[in-house]
């Protein structure tokens, strides 16, 4: 991992995220870059009606960028963040919708990870309100870590990753020990659902799968856990509060783990209940082996 990417809005739960980041850069090398994006409504002109001149964005523009100047510059005045532990400290600013700066962010400035904070009681952070903020995880290329706002940084030495046994699996699972191959961390593969474990057979679906884990991807710290449960949900809050966890990762792909992280009463249901953070991988259908 060469750069990390970190939207941001001056919110605490933002100012979290940031942290967590760059003691995740401090911990890999990486450069860190931090973004603002200043979102303002569209003006369309018509008869009777002012339309803002545009002169006046320049001047929103110049003091967006005088703000992070000032962030960054207290960062790197904090002794913990100081040389050599990071590398670099970049940022900019954009004026424009929050899905397309922010996609534009990741077009020019190629980070191998995005990092967003997430706030607390289940509300996810105004950068993932809204279908702009689904329409840029559709469509991105790199992995996003939510970050919640209590959670703290701690050495990651166990990433679970919940997976439908599906074979574009595969390559995510590599990616994520790509990824994180500095942290030498535990890949924990997760199946929830309502059956019964059938990993003593090695004909199933489970044993198949892994055997296609083993062949295909180079990394000799990868296990698998069979959870029992109905509600994927429930079965991931289990595993976060009883598998000493540090990160837990999902395909977007997945309906019915995904949506419950973004949409009404099941982000507030399940984020209450998951205080890890939460990282999302772009769905690969490239084959593998």
């Amino acid at each position: 991992m060469k750069k990390i990417l970190v939207p941001i809005d001056y919110s605490s739960h933002s100012d979290n995220a940031v942290v967590y980041a760059l003691e995740m850069a401090k911990t890999i090398h990486a450069d860190i870059h931090l973004f603002h994006g200043i979102e303002t409504p569209e003006f369309v002109a018509m008869p009777g009606f002012m339309v803002w001149p545009s002169e006046d964005f320049t001047d929103l523009k110049a003091e967006a960028d005088n703000d992070m100047e000032k962030y960054v510059t207290n960062i790197r005045r904090n002794p913990s963040f100081q040389y050599p532990y990071l590398r670099n400290i970049g940022f900019s600013t954009a004026i424009g919708s929050t899905n397309l700066v922010i996609g534009q962010a990741i077009l020019d400035q190629k980070p191998d990870l995005v990092v967003m904070g997430m706030e607390d009681k289940g509300r996810i952070n105004r950068f993932f309100l809204g279908s702009t903020s689904r329409a840029m995880i559709e469509k991105t290329t790199v992995p996003i870590l939510l970050v919640p706002a209590k959670a703290r940084y701690r050495p990651i030495e166990k990433i679970a990753f919940a997976t439908d046994l599906s074979e574009n699996d595969l390559n995510s699972i590599h990616d994520l020990a790509r990824l994180f191959s500095l942290y030498n961390p535990e890949i924990l593969l997760v199946h929830v659902d309502d059956q019964l474990s059938d990993f003593h057979d090695p004909r199933t679906p489970s044993n198949q799968f892994l055997n296609r884990v083993t062949c295909n991807i180079n990394y000799n710290k990868i296990y698998y856990r069979h959870i029992s449960e109905t509600d994927i949900g429930k079965g991931l809050k289990w595993l976060t509060e009883n598998g000493q966890v540090d990160i837990l990762s999902m395909i977007h792909r997945h309906p019915s783990i995904f949506s419950r992280i973004l949409d009404g009463s099941h982000t507030q249901k399940l984020a209450k209940s998951i205080h890890l953070p939460l990282l999302v991988m772009p769905e690969d259908k490239t084959p593998i082996g």
